[in-house]
């Protein structure tokens, strides 16, 4: 089973969020979490839930798969 990688799947949301111009507190308030647990995700100190993804990427115009590339491409490369 492959592990990921916390810190990049929440460097990725920032990225993706920055790229789509939307404040961490107004996209807290669109997937329903409060701001710090946002900053906590996009810090990599929690792990976002399913839910969270689902709402992420729906909100960020991209996929699951999408938001953990950079995990995969990293797995790829150890094998």
């Amino acid at each position: 089973m492959e592990r990921i990688d916390y810190k990049k799947l929440g460097m990725e949301i920032k990225i993706r969020r920055l790229r789509a111009d939307i404040s961490q507190s107004k996209l807290a308030k669109q997937i329903g979490v409060s701001q710090s647990h946002l900053c906590n995700v996009e810090n990599g100190r929690l792990s976002p839930s399913l839910r969270l993804l689902l709402s992420l990427r729906r909100l960020l115009g991209c996929t699951i798969d999408e938001l953990l590339a950079e995990n995969d491409v990293e797995q790829q490369e150890k094998a």
